[in-house]
């Protein structure tokens, strides 16, 4: 993507909400590690205002993806920089849970390690304009990890009385999380394998990726008008044929 037009999509309503959210993270881990900010239940102490803070940049995210479509933001970097802020805000939510205890370790370095290659690889392909699309199993597994992260801010509760629910649901959105990224990665690789070639060759992948593009449209462009001429040409023969009919119909 060229200078110019990363700066003009910078600064979008729907990128603004995003950056809002990136701006919580620091706020809510503070609220999780520091037990001064916690609030008493019973005989119980949870981290409510990190969970607040937290819930709140996580709705944001709800009217970011709204505006683009209503108003026409999307932007590549609004496609890049909005997953990559859902992948920092689980991770440092589960982070700074693990440091209290809250959850497991083995949680959050299955997470990073998928996290951290989702975000290096959209880092990468954001300044080629080729952001990787999500799909419905990726949203479906974020999902199901965001009421898990959730659940784990009450997890003295769970751990005492329900069999550690709130560890089994951020497990099997791991599981599902990872089937998700082998889609990614599907996608992603393609684009690479362009990208490193382009690269060998002493080209400028965005020149290669706009030609490409190019060729794409023009090829478009010709099926619809082969499509317009076969249908000129069906609609014409059918006139004939019914003209020659009618023709028939007479001499007869």
């Amino acid at each position: 993507m060229r200078k110019e037009e990363i700066k003009k999509q910078l600064w979008t309503i729907p990128n603004i909400i995003t950056y809002f959210r990136l701006f919580c993270i620091p706020f809510f881990i503070w609220c999780t590690v520091d037990r001064a900010t916690y609030i008493s239940w019973g005989d119980y102490s949870f981290p409510i205002i990190g969970m607040i803070i937290m819930v709140v940049a996580a709705t944001s995210d709800l009217f970011d993806g709204m505006i683009a479509r209503k108003f026409n933001q999307a932007t590549a970097i609004g496609a890049a920089l909005d997953p990559i802020a859902d992948k920092l805000m689980h991770i440092s939510a589960l982070l700074s849970l693990t440091i209290i205890g809250f959850v497991h370790w083995g949680f959050v370095i299955a997470l990073i390690l998928k996290e951290l290659l989702m975000i290096i690889g959209g880092i990468f392909l954001v300044k080629y304009s080729q952001p990787i699309k999500a799909n419905y199993v990726g949203k479906v597994a974020s999902a199901l990890l965001s009421f898990g992260v959730f659940m784990s801010f009450f997890h003295e509760f769970f751990r005492d009385k329900a069999f550690y629910s709130d560890w089994i649901v951020i497990g099997i959105s791991l599981i599902i999380t990872y089937v998700a990224f082998a889609g990614y990665l599907k996608q992603a690789i393609p684009v690479f394998t362009i990208v490193l070639k382009a690269l060998k060759e002493g080209k400028d992948p965005n020149d290669v990726f706009e030609a490409r593009a190019k060729e794409v449209s023009k090829a478009s462009q010709k099926d619809e008008t082969d499509k317009s001429t076969n249908n000129n040409y069906t609609v014409s023969q059918e006139k004939e044929d019914k003209m020659m009919e009618n023709e028939n119909t007479l001499d007869n």
